[in-house]
């Protein structure tokens, strides 16, 4: 009887123990969701008058031309350094350019970087944030590899061209023109332009 008393205090001590234990230990992991590319919300600002301007993408992915006084904003992802979002705006707002390029060191494989264009279209470039609004009318392989997508928003009023592609295996990149549809005739020719002069650094 002595024994089995002193076992089952053994027994108690062990799972206190055991309940202390877990209760001060780090919790267990939690799965997190894959990191997505947040809107664009300008946190640095400045722009240039005049001329055409070339602007280079910080990790040299791209270089385009763009006028000189289209305002330059971007924002960054300042949590976990995944994607950057560069945007030139025309002076009057209707009409628009933006470089996308996101990281997370996961290799993009099979159709994962149509989905994500097409995840982006929907959730950034629609005005309704939901699928329905964007439609494409043109899908397109080009010479450089590069994927291009023609769409406009129905509730919006307003269409795009946007190019998307995967670098390094691991660098998905987004280059988009758009502009109001109202204003098609006044920028279509200078966003033409912009997309012409796109090139690798």
């Amino acid at each position: 009887m002595i024994k089995s008393r002193g076992f089952l205090y053994l027994l108690g001590l062990m799972v206190l123990m055991l309940g202390i234990g877990l209760a001060c230990g780090s919790p267990a992991p939690t799965p997190t969701a894959a990191p997505t590319v947040a809107p664009p919300e300008p946190t640095e600002v400045a722009s240039s008058g005049g001329e055409w301007v070339t602007f280079t993408d910080e990790n040299d992915y791209l270089q385009l031309d763009v006028p000189g006084d289209w305002e330059y904003s971007q924002d960054k992802d300042t949590e976990n350094d995944y994607w950057y979002w560069d945007v030139f705006v025309s002076p009057d707002g209707h009409g628009r350019v933006d470089s996308v390029v996101f990281d997370d060191g996961t290799a993009w494989t099979g159709s994962s970087s149509g989905k994500q264009a097409l995840y982006m279209l929907h959730e950034f470039y629609s005005s309704t944030g939901e699928e329905g609004d964007i439609r494409v009318s043109d899908d397109s392989i080009q010479k450089d590899g590069s994927e291009r997508l023609v769409w406009e928003s129905k509730a919006g009023d307003y269409s795009g061209i946007s190019f998307f592609e995967v670098r390094n295996k691991t660098a998905f990149l987004m280059f988009t023109v758009w502009w109001d549809n109202d204003f098609e005739d006044q920028y279509l020719d200078t966003l033409n332009s912009v997309i012409d002069s796109y090139r690798v650094p």
